[in-house]
């Protein structure tokens, strides 16, 4: 399988829990191991706390500064910083300065995630 998209030409959707937009990459290119995504924020935009049931997740930053909260360390993101997190952690990006943030979660699982107010 080989398929290919410019972020340029998908439409970012809102995401229920989160100040924050999402380009599914995924949906677009249908890998069938791994789920990749672009978060959009602006300043003060955060994704939702959460973990996931199966998904180990690897984030990079492509534009703008973050936070990233875990229950024991808050890690500041700066462009070309690339974390990946196990599935069981909970964790937040927060937004500092506008941006983006590339994260793809694999295995590819639908629904996976589980926010945690």
């Amino acid at each position: 399988m080989r398929k290919r998209v410019n972020l340029d030409e998908l439409e970012i959707q809102d995401v229920d829990h989160a100040e924050a937009g999402v380009r599914a990459v995924g949906y677009e290119l249908r890998p069938e191991k791994m789920r990749p995504t672009v978060w959009t924020f602006e300043e003060g935009g955060y994704g939702p706390n959460h973990r996931q049931e199966e998904q180990e997740e690897l984030y990079h930053v492509l534009s703008g500064r973050f936070e990233m909260v875990f229950a024991d360390e808050t890690m500041t993101l700066d462009v070309g910083d690339v974390v990946v997190v196990s599935p069981e952690e909970e964790r937040q990006l927060r937004c500092l300065d506008d941006g983006e943030v590339f994260v793809v979660g694999a295995p590819n699982v639908k629904d996976d995630g589980v926010v945690v107010d």
